[in-house]
């Protein structure tokens, strides 16, 4: 049961220190570029999450057409792999596309989660 939870557990550990980092890092930027309303650190956090989010699924797209060139294809059967060898390279790149998408995507919902609340507790939603 443990090694069942574990992984989902590490995924939201560091979803959680992404949109951490890159809200503290907006939020200094801000700071320094003199923002002192809620609002524009609100619409920062928004965007920021929307940029994560769009990143992630943009990852799948790429290996998605990476898989499905022919000539990537064509040039890993030259090697000297075996053709289990190739499929569980095969998994392990589509695995790591979708990893990469789900961890961008709850740290930008994250991310996203903190502006609606940022803009709740200062009243402008």
């Amino acid at each position: 049961m443990k090694q069942k939870i574990l992984p989902y557990l590490r995924l939201a550990g560091n979803a959680l220190a992404v949109a951490v980092i890159l809200g503290l890092l907006v939020s200094s930027i801000g700071w320094l570029l003199g923002w002192r309303t809620p609002v524009k650190f609100s619409n920062s956090m928004f965007f920021s999450g929307a940029v994560l989010i769009v990143l992630g699924i943009l990852s799948v797209m790429g290996g998605y057409s990476m898989r499905s060139n022919f000539k990537v294809l064509y040039s890993q059967s030259a090697g000297d792999m075996s053709m289990g060898d190739r499929t569980r390279r095969w998994v392990a790149d589509i695995t790591q596309g979708y990893r990469l998408m789900v961890l961008m995507t709850v740290a930008g919902l994250l991310l996203v989660g903190a502006a609606i609340l940022v803009g709740k507790m200062s009243g402008i939603g």
